[in-house]
């Protein structure tokens, strides 16, 4: 079903492709302008599902799935421009194919479809789009540096949180 929630996840998708030859392109401020849409974005597809009682089993699929192709994509584009360390970019993406991984497993053991996000992983995404904002902005390099140890950590933190999540979900199981 296409609810407005849906719609506007759909929007944030197609920005995903503007930001990133606006970032390639050096047409600075645009592509932080683009970011900042695709956060607002994010935060109102959620509020829009909730306050009109639309929440679909499309949109607990499109949302998470935004999130992921944004992520990835700005992160690959950042390292292509060296504005961020290849490893960085390792330690997130790791972690995204070890919750996947760690799902399919669940799924294939238990035959449960249920994806529970977790409020490290929420963080995570958010501490994630603030450090790539930032990094739009140009703020400075000390402040920088922080913020994405910070991040690093964070999302480190993340994937051991999913991954007793799930080994708990397992041993539920047996």
């Amino acid at each position: 079903m296409m609810t407005l929630a849906n719609k506007i996840t759909i929007v944030r998708i197609a920005l995903i492709p503007v930001f990133i030859v606006t970032l390639l392109q050096g047409i600075h401020p645009v592509p932080a302008i683009i970011f900042s849409l695709t956060i607002v974005t994010d935060a109102l597809d959620g509020f829009v599902a909730r306050w009109k009682k639309q929440k679909t089993q499309l949109g607990s699929f499109l949302d998470p799935l935004a999130d992921k192709l944004l992520m990835l994509s700005s992160f690959i584009t950042l390292v292509y421009l060296k504005i961020i360390p290849l490893w960085i970019f390792v330690v997130i993406l790791s972690r995204d194919l070890i919750i996947v991984l760690g799902w399919m497993l669940i799924y294939f053991l238990t035959n449960s479809k249920e994806i529970t996000p977790r409020f490290l992983g929420k963080l995570t995404t958010i501490i994630q789009m603030l450090t790539i904002l930032f990094l739009l902005f140009k703020l400075p390099a000390q402040l920088m540096q922080a913020l994405t140890t910070s991040m690093v950590i964070i999302t480190a933190i993340s994937c051991v949180d999913y991954l007793i999540a799930g080994s708990k979900k397992l041993g539920k199981q047996n």
